[in-house]
């Protein structure tokens, strides 16, 4: 009987001469571990396209190639990272059963760190964990992602949600977007540029340094562009000494609105008073706020303590909740997560976590309680608790978080909570609260379209077909 030969994708033979046989595969089981974020099953047994083909670049000018490649054949192109996506991945609605997947993890390397300019050059699909220490070790801050931070790639974080993540110092750094410089970018077509006051916009400049030098700032369109207007390939970012001195305490103070007007006057003062702040509130109990500071030396963290500590107590605030503090804040932890609860519980969400206007965060937590309470009721909730962080002075992060038993099956869970996201959640956040969800990935893409304005929605048109003419990367994303 004849030898049954295997049937490759189309492009299979020149995609391997791009990048390698070893780095392409269009194995049915390669292909299908690309179709789930790693951690969260949001469409419950569902799971994201599956892509025809994985190919692992290891240089910008493969990534080029790939492109072009993929503009005269047809095919489309989906970017992908670490995989930290709250969502299946790729999302359901983008491409075709024939995209050619990129997998840039194997483009991880520091290519400079400038001790005397304070910045740092890697490849964007370096984790950020990995980045971090590195530059840690040299003394230097980099702003980062908090949570997941040993998944997340450089160029996925500065693609996806609010252009950066959220740091540990959200409150008061921003997003890890503020610091960056410049980018290389290669564009849809296939075309590679620099942005950023560098190379790129004076070529007789050997190194980025400054954001908006000698152009406008085109880097900030690649920000939270999940990727659809270029693949992210380096980035230079804008570095801190790393702090010397740090302290933590808590406040308990009493009704959530003494917390959150305690708050709104700690983030009316220049300079802040802290580093990071957070309301936490379990069911009917009282709101304790979480503080961290840090400084340079251990006189500037006193005085801050000192400033921030008045402002909360004279909204009725007095230390204590230490230990309460720190076991929900251990349910966060990217090292902790749920190892205190995991025995008794089966599953968790982060229960309508939204970015939110800072004055709409109180009567936010009270409706979702109340969505809890009449549509959650039955099941098992072993941990139940209200946060909210500031970011910056204009909005917030907020939402509860939510650990069901192990008497509730994970998919009854899964299922009930994307049904009530993808319907009453997303009008009710928009609609009523003006609030923002994530942008860059699955059906929060689609929701968070869905308000643009119409001149708004037909510039973001104008854009994508300027840069991808033959609609290769990305394509569907946000409905366009």
């Amino acid at each position: 009987m004849p030898q049954q030969t295997q049937s490759h994708h189309a492009l299979y033979a020149d995609l391997c001469a791009i990048a390698g046989q070893e780095n392409v595969s269009d194995e049915e089981y390669v292909r299908r571990s690309y179709t789930r974020g790693p951690f969260m099953k949001v469409y419950g047994d569902k799971r994201g396209k599956v892509p025809g083909i994985v190919i692992r670049p290891n240089t910008t000018e493969e990534i080029s190639a790939i492109l072009k490649l993929a503009n005269r054949t047809g095919f489309a192109v989906v970017p992908k990272g670490g995989g930290g996506s709250l969502s299946a991945f790729p999302p359901p609605h983008v491409g075709t059963d024939s995209n050619i997947l990129i997998d840039t993890t194997r483009m991880n390397r520091i290519l400079e760190l400038n001790k005397e300019y304070m910045i740092v050059t890697a490849e964007c699909g370096i984790i950020l964990s990995q980045l971090a220490e590195e530059v840690r070790k040299e003394g230097f801050l980099l702003h980062t992602v908090d949570v997941p931070i040993h998944m997340d790639t450089l160029g996925g974080v500065l693609s996806g949600f609010i252009g950066g993540g959220e740091p540990a110092d959200l409150a008061t750094s921003g997003t890890m977007s503020k610091y960056l410089l410049g980018l290389k970018i290669v564009l849809p077509t296939g075309e590679i540029i620099q942005t950023g006051g560098g190379p790129g916009t004076n070529i007789h400049q050997s190194k980025v340094l400054h954001r908006e030098a000698h152009s406008p700032d085109m880097t900030g369109m690649f920000i939270a562009d999940a990727g659809m207007f270029g693949i992210k390939t380096e980035a230079t970012i804008s570095l801190l000494p790393y702090p010397t001195s740090s302290i933590n305490g808590t406040f308990d103070m009493g009704a959530v609105e003494n917390a959150w007007n305690a708050v709104s006057k700690a983030v009316s003062i220049e300079p802040y008073p802290y580093t990071r702040l957070m309301l936490l509130r379990r069911s009917n109990e009282t709101a304790v706020l979480l503080y961290v500071i840090r400084g340079h030396s251990k006189e500037e963290t006193a005085l801050k303590k000192k400033i921030l500590e008045d402002v909360l107590s004279s909204y009725g605030g007095k230390p204590g909740g230490y230990g309460f503090a720190m076991e929900i804040g251990n349910l966060f932890s990217a090292r902790q997560l749920g190892k205190e609860v995991l025995p008794r519980a089966n599953i968790m969400t982060y229960f309508g976590e939204s970015l939110i206007p800072r004055s709409l965060v109180p009567q936010w937590l009270k409706y979702l309680n109340k969505v809890l309470d009449e549509k959650f009721n039955d099941l098992d909730i072993v941990v139940r608790c209200d946060f909210a962080l500031p970011y910056l002075r204009a909005l917030s992060v907020c939402g509860i978080l939510v650990y069901f038993g192990k008497k509730t099956p994970s998919e009854v869970v899964t299922e009930r909570v994307r049904h009530y996201t993808e319907n009453e959640w997303h009008q009710i956040m928009f609609e009523e609260y003006g609030g923002f969800t994530e942008l860059a990935q699955g059906m929060g893409s689609v929701q968070s379209a869905s308000v643009w304005s119409p001149n708004y929605k037909s510039f973001m048109q104008t854009i994508k077909r300027a840069l991808d003419p033959n609609n290769i990367l990305m394509p569907g994303l946000w409905r366009l």
